[in-house]
């Protein structure tokens, strides 16, 4: 494991979509997205993706450069087709008109569909929040994505449908909850075969259905499955998550005879809420401050140093990797090297890798 400077990192990582065919600001959309995944702490969604999209792209699973196609408009409503276009560029057109709204109308609810991997789902709650509006956001995978038993059950069967809900707070500051209904998400457990480390126990089952901590095994023969967290809760959630944004955005839900089960397609259902529009901003930010004052001050477990707040993790890891380097581990180093050379990018070797250093 090294570190690496994240501004050269996004440098770096967009250069590569560019030379996919990714325009400028598609590329530097995806790139910055994956970077800042890393510098959050969820390097499950960092750039450890970017070889996989490549491949993707160059299967034909994703379209280059797409714009956003508006089905249907209406002061509170948007109505969107990503046309199997890179998810993140998408989501930010899309949540740009859907905040612009909320901000215009007092809420906007946002259904979108066909998008490519969407990337950390906590993102666009943060995009959100700093423009002073709530967001409940749910993402299910139609097809391709398919990882999680249902309680009770021993293979794949739902997607790993996450769930984030974004508060801002004062000084562009925001709480941000985004968690996988799954008990761990996939990425996650690409990350522990990469750095060549077991899992914790009860996170996912192997081909015949039972309990492992092999990542391993969780890829091999017959594939492996991921448990829902909190058992029959965590399945009744992500049961109705597949349809709030797999069938209610005609994204589909998830379910292998889907026409594009061949690829990974995200679809998505938001609830965006200007803060102004209901309540004042004193009252909003005093009554936030008030809960967080009586939670925090909770007396503390043993070990325990500090009552965290959702999203405040991610924030405390962000300020340490800004400074000290986004660890990377070198598997992920080489698919990165290997991916630069397989877009025709030049001089892409362990010699260029280590300027990106922090």
């Amino acid at each position: 494991m090294q570190n690496y400077n994240h501004k050269k990192l996004e440098e770096f990582v967009s250069s590569i979509f560019v030379h996919s065919g990714s325009n400028e600001q598609e590329s530097k959309i995806v790139g910055d997205h994956l970077v800042d995944s890393n510098l959050v702490g969820h390097d499950s969604h960092g750039v450890i993706r970017v070889s996989k999209y490549i491949e993707w792209l160059n299967q034909g699973n994703i379209k280059l450069n797409q714009s956003i196609n508006i089905l249907k408009e209406e002061d509170h409503f948007l109505h969107i087709d990503g046309n199997f276009g890179y998810g993140q560029s998408i989501a930010k057109y899309s949540f740009d008109i859907a905040i612009k709204k909320a901000k215009e109308k007092g809420h906007c609810i946002l259904a979108m569909k066909n998008l490519g991997h969407i990337g950390r789902l906590g993102a666009w709650s943060e995009l959100a929040a700093v423009n002073d509006c709530v967001s409940i956001m749910f993402v299910n995978t139609s097809g391709f994505g398919i990882l999680m038993a249902p309680h009770g059950g021993t293979d794949r069967r739902l997607s790993a449908n996450p769930i984030a809900i974004g508060i801002p707070m004062e000084n562009k500051d925001y709480l941000v909850l985004d968690m996988a209904t799954s008990v761990v998400a996939e990425g996650k457990i690409m990350v522990a075969r990469n750095k060549k480390v077991k899992l914790a126990d009860g996170l996912i089952l192997d081909g015949h259905g039972n309990p492992t901590n092999d990542p391993e095994v969780f890829y091999s023969e017959p594939v492996g499955s991921i448990l829902p967290f909190g058992g029959h809760k965590g399945f009744g959630l992500a049961f109705m998550i597949d349809i709030l944004s797999g069938t209610l955005t005609g994204g589909n839900s998830s379910h292998p005879d889907n026409p594009n089960s061949h690829t990974v397609i995200n679809n998505t259902f938001a609830i965006i809420v200007d803060t102004k529009k209901t309540v004042s901003d004193s009252y909003f930010q005093n009554d936030i401050n008030r809960l967080i004052n009586w939670v925090k001050a909770s007396p503390k477990a043993k070990d325990v140093e500090e009552i965290l707040l959702p999203g405040e993790v991610e924030k405390n890891i962000k300020k340490e990797r800004i400074s000290k380097g986004i660890p990377l581990d070198d598997l992920t180093i080489k698919g990165l090297i290997e991916t630069a050379n397989l877009v025709g990018m030049k001089d892409i070797n362990e010699d260029y890798i280590k300027e990106l250093l922090a």
